[in-house]
């Protein structure tokens, strides 16, 4: 049992780590964002203001309660009286007219509303960045594979160079270029290395802890996003009816719009319905010695007219319009940068998608040229310098297509959030579309190539 102590204590902290799926993984990094957290209060908040909007229509009610005590004397005589006096009052008071409760439930309302939104755009926010925070890992993994693989191949090479050399086929600059390439190779890994471990950090501290099972999948390498090409207007349109930012913006005009109408009722007439029952007793009083007990009551209709507030009210309208101005530029400002966002998104992922059918050709084309190569060394036509040249071509073309593979992902995960599409099924997607990793796989220069 004693055993087992450390174990049961650090349960708690390895379970985060369990998530198999990256809808599971969503929800884990949803509920530890500080950002979600933060919105979500601030929605909590908001509804807290409606519901005292809305109490301003319903009565009030206050109990007051006064204890006197005094002492009574009349000169020449040195001798005083006690006096105590208590009352009870209960006032209960009753809205029936008050302009400016209904602009500012109004108001209210479009604040809960608006609160309501910026909570899925942070919800919208936090799954763009853990998107791309694990595309960022996959796109590094196998930056770390290929410099691996080139490391490896130009690390035979370079013995290839110096066999040659020893027989009199190769030249030594030839040797010295070799093991150049063998060096600048080594330190693409170390580099490729350290920005894997980088953003693996990254990942598990916005995934609230590491993923090792996570780790263990990849994005299927002919696995792309599909997106037409003429479809952007069908992107912007959406964006417009569904963006949480823009329906934040919006909100925002009409809340600052029932404010001014408020702060412009705060001239209007006001009635209110008003009761009260006072029950008081004493023991006399300067003019008698008789104590009295007494109970009154009454109900009546006060009218208020505000006449003048120096001119605060004028103020108040002035400063509510300003507001209700700026919350419109802010609309078109929101408007405007969305359009742009989307229409960045829209063509990253297109460019992205173009440069990944590209590069596979390039890549497959690219694979050959480096057999020939080596197969054009081996029987003394090629030089050295031309294998290596090849193999670094290869790199860099199976490079870059890992990376537009994956920006493709990213950006039309933008494209989605932006647009307020992005959803548990974007992910269900994704996920569908993860296999096993394989280390080996993205290494096999020398398979690929014959070598």
């Amino acid at each position: 049992m004693i055993r087992l102590l450390p174990l049961l204590l650090a349960l708690p902290f390895a379970l985060p780590a369990a998530a198999q799926t990256l809808p599971e993984l969503a929800v884990r990094a949803l509920d530890a964002d500080p950002a979600v957290r933060a919105t979500a209060a601030s929605l909590r908040a908001a509804d807290e203001r409606l519901f005292q909007a809305k109490a301003a229509y319903g009565p009030t009610a206050n109990v007051t309660v006064t204890s006197n005590k005094s002492r009574y004397s009349e000169p020449p005589s040195v001798d005083s009286r006690g006096i105590r006096s208590d009352q009870y009052v209960l006032q209960v008071a009753q809205p029936l007219w008050r302009g400016a409760l209904y602009p500012a439930m109004q108001a209210a309302r479009s604040q809960f509303e608006q609160a309501e939104n910026a909570l899925m755009q942070s919800r919208l926010e936090a799954q763009q960045r853990l998107a791309e925070a694990v595309l960022e890992v996959f796109k590094a993994r196998d930056v770390l594979a290929h410099a691996t693989a080139l490391r490896e191949a130009q690390t035979e090479q370079f013995a290839a160079a110096r066999r040659a050399f020893q027989v009199g086929r190769a030249a030594a600059p030839e040797v010295r270029e070799a093991e150049a390439r063998v060096d600048n190779a080594v330190a693409q890994a170390l580099a490729a290395e350290a920005e894997l471990d980088l953003r693996q950090q990254v990942l598990a501290e916005i995934a609230n802890g590491p993923v090792p099972a996570l780790l263990q999948r990849a994005v299927a390498p002919e696995a792309l996003p599909s997106l037409r090409a003429d479809s952007v207007l069908d992107w912007l349109s959406r964006a417009e009816g569904d963006s949480p930012s823009l329906r934040q913006a919006r909100l925002a005009v009409e809340a600052a719009e029932a404010e001014t109408r408020k702060a412009s009722l705060a001239h209007a007439p006001s009635v209110d319905l008003n009761a009260s029952y006072t029950h008081s007793n004493d023991n006399g009083t300067v003019t008698s010695i008789f104590p009295r007990t007494g109970n009154t009551a009454a109900v009546g209709v006060t009218l208020t007219i505000p006449i003048f507030a120096s001119g605060a009210t004028q103020s108040k309208v002035a400063e509510t319009l300003a507001l209700r101005d700026k919350a419109a530029g802010e609309l078109d400002l929101a408007r405007r940068t969305l359009v742009i966002g989307v229409r960045q998104a829209f063509v990253a992922t297109l460019s992205a998608l173009s440069q990944a059918k590209a590069l596979g050709t390039a890549e497959r084309s690219q694979a050959l040229s480096v057999r020939a190569n080596q197969r054009g060394f081996e029987v003394g036509i090629k030089t050295n310098a031309d294998v290596l040249e090849a193999q670094g071509k290869l790199f860099e073309a199976r490079r870059d297509l890992s990376r537009a593979r994956h920006d493709a992902w990213a950006s039309y995960f933008k494209l989605r959030a932006l647009s307020g599409a992005l959803s548990d099924a974007d992910w269900q997607a994704l996920d569908a579309q993860l296999v096993a990793h394989q280390p080996s796989e993205m290494g096999r220069s020398r398979e690929r190539t014959g070598s």
